[in-house]
């Protein structure tokens, strides 16, 4: 059985017309009937019911329809990719990370060698909310972001792949009483203001994040809409927080990030929509090692 074949049965399915199929692939009808025919005779099964003016699928062939429709696409989206790698691809990958984020390793390792080897392919680098990070992966709009493990709630839409972790820190204003004291605790802060963010933009940060201290110590909690107000609020001295060490709030000499054990690390990860169909996406991720 050859992809001849199947092309002409899988045409001769869709179209229970074996003469409609044949002017879909610009064949002749006596052509694509003997296609078909040494199809059943090799797999020893009869696929289709032929009448006088119209003809419709066995069972068996109803069956061998929907699995060859799948592998079909597959082994086109194959070609694809394969041409892509093999043209060089001149095309384009949007890549979104979230706002206030370093572009550090393995992110920047990844995106350096991506252009060496492909130097054709435009790379659209861009920062956004969390919760548009998620929406713009499902409408197209990015082909991959950068985030951590927390950001995929949904996992039957959305893949990932772990890239590396980094340490959580507790961010203070650099005037806190508590810098410069050692051996701090989370219940250190309870009298602080702690920043958070509304459920659309994060339900893990605001209903159980391991570093999250509010509700736990903090009296007083104040809910950011996104994570670049937040960072705003951080720098205004409204309240403390938890980021990861390759935020660029870092290098603010007005704030202090505070290494505290309880916040344990951060899974970094690169995702994407699982149908997404562009090949460039697969040539991406092999930039990255995964990690356990």
């Amino acid at each position: 059985m050859n992809f001849s074949q199947i092309r002409c049965f899988l045409a001769a399915a869709d179209c229970l017309s074996f003469t409609r199929a044949a002017d879909r692939l610009y064949l002749s009808q006596p052509v694509l009937s003997r296609q078909i025919a040494a199809m059943e005779e090799e797999l020893e099964m009869q696929l289709f019911v032929r009448e006088k003016k119209s003809v419709r699928l066995t069972p068996a062939g109803q069956v061998l329809a929907e699995g060859l429709g799948r592998l079909a696409a597959d082994y086109q989206s194959l070609l694809e990719k394969a041409n892509a790698v093999n043209s060089g691809f001149e095309g384009s990958l949007n890549v979104g990370m979230a706002e206030g984020q370093l572009i550090c390793p393995p992110y920047s390792d990844a995106l350096k060698s991506f252009n060496e080897k492909y130097p054709d392919i435009r790379v659209n680098l861009s920062k956004h909310s969390l919760a548009e990070l998620l929406s713009k992966l499902e409408t197209g709009e990015l082909d991959v972001a950068f985030g951590a493990t927390f950001n995929v709630k949904d996992e039957e839409t959305f893949d990932y792949q772990k890239v590396s972790r980094t340490k959580n820190y507790l961010v203070v204003p650099a005037n806190h009483p508590n810098v410069g004291k050692e051996n701090l605790s989370l219940e250190d802060f309870a009298d602080d203001t702690y920043l958070s963010l509304s459920e659309s933009e994060s339900q893990f940060i605001v209903r159980g994040a391991p570093q999250r201290i509010s509700g736990r110590i903090s009296r007083k909690t104040l809910v950011a809409p996104d994570i670049g107000t937040l960072a705003l609020w951080l720098e205004a001295g409204y309240g403390i927080f938890t980021l990861n060490g390759n935020h660029a709030l870092r290098n603010n000499p007005n704030l202090r990030f505070l290494d505290m054990p309880e916040l344990g690390e951060t899974t970094e990860i690169i995702m994407w929509k699982r149908d997404n169909k562009n090949p460039t996406v697969e040539m991406f991720r092999e930039q990255f090692t995964e990690i356990e």
